[in-house]
């Protein structure tokens, strides 16, 4: 790239002086005094290597290079203000792509109505389906914006602030025929000696609290493949019952000792702290569509 011959300041002071035609009114234009735009046009001339001026006639008149220069000038601090204007209006402008994670646990009925909120505000979501602790970090890593889980019954660190939005329902799914009992209400014992699909890679000691009750683990990630599992009678699951909104072949929800009336869930959003309006402002349109 060439050098530059100019300064943004050398071609105000130029520009203000040629339309004045004074250096004392082109000084209290541009808030200087008379010596700095006096030196800031001899600094340009020199620089260029031509006169601008005819410094021998009152008032100030342009040479033939100063009255070419000037047109272009002109039309340089235009294209400078509209720089200015737009540089200034980036952070109020709103961000065009909002990375929002979330896991099987959130309705999917609530993540298109998302996908249709923001794009009417023209905003493209990508929404990435993973479990919790991969989400934290991609939140940490400044990868992702929001995430969408289960409430973990637990004081956040600071590294998160966290936002109700809502709850959910869950349930103990099963094949109609999967258990040996016969009774109304199936017994603690046969779900803690029997296999439990679980839909999370791993689960954080709170999630432990809350999920699990057999002593025998499945991770399946995949839901529709847990429920092909679910349905081949490989086990039994706790599960949101959003997922069996439409029934799904054999598989039939089930009471318990504890569970004959379900069991309620809180979900929050959880960030960076920040002093970011405009994603609160998203946090608070989420809240308000759950």
């Amino acid at each position: 790239m060439s050098s530059i011959h100019f300064t943004l300041a050398q071609i105000e002071a130029f520009v203000a002086v040629c339309a004045s035609n004074n250096l004392s009114k082109a000084a209290s234009k541009l808030n200087k005094n008379r010596t700095t735009i006096s030196e800031l046009i001899s600094l340009l001339e020199i620089n260029l290597g031509y006169d601008l001026f005819i410094r021998a006639k009152k008032p100030l008149q342009l040479t033939l290079e100063g009255k070419q220069l000037y047109t272009q000038a002109c039309l340089f601090l235009q294209q400078v203000s509209i720089f200015d204007q737009f540089a200034m209006q980036l952070p109020k402008q709103l961000k065009q792509t909002l990375t929002i994670c979330y896991d099987c646990f959130i309705p999917h009925s609530f993540i298109e109505r998302l996908l249709c909120h923001f794009t009417d505000q023209q905003i493209e979501l990508n929404l990435l389906n993973i479990d919790r602790l991969h989400a934290e970090k991609m939140l940490l890593e400044d990868k992702a914006d929001i995430g969408i889980y289960p409430a973990l019954n637990r004081i956040i660190n600071t590294e998160f602030t966290w936002c109700a939005i809502g709850t959910i329902e869950l349930g103990i799914y099963a094949n109609q025929h999967f258990f040996t009992e016969k009774s109304e209400r199936i017994s603690m014992l046969e779900l803690a000696s029997t296999n439990q699909l679980v839909p999370f890679a791993e689960l954080s000691y709170q999630l432990i609290q809350m999920l699990k009750i057999s002593d025998k683990l499945q991770h399946v990630t995949n839901i529709e493949l847990l429920k092909q599992l679910l349905n081949n009678k490989k086990g039994w699951s706790i599960l949101p019952i959003h997922l069996f909104d439409m029934a799904y072949k054999e598989i039939t929800r089930f009471d318990t000792e504890l569970w004959d009336k379900g069991a309620m869930l809180n979900i929050v959003s959880i960030c960076k702290p920040t002093n970011n309006k405009q994603l609160q402002q998203f946090i608070d349109q989420i809240s308000r569509l759950y």
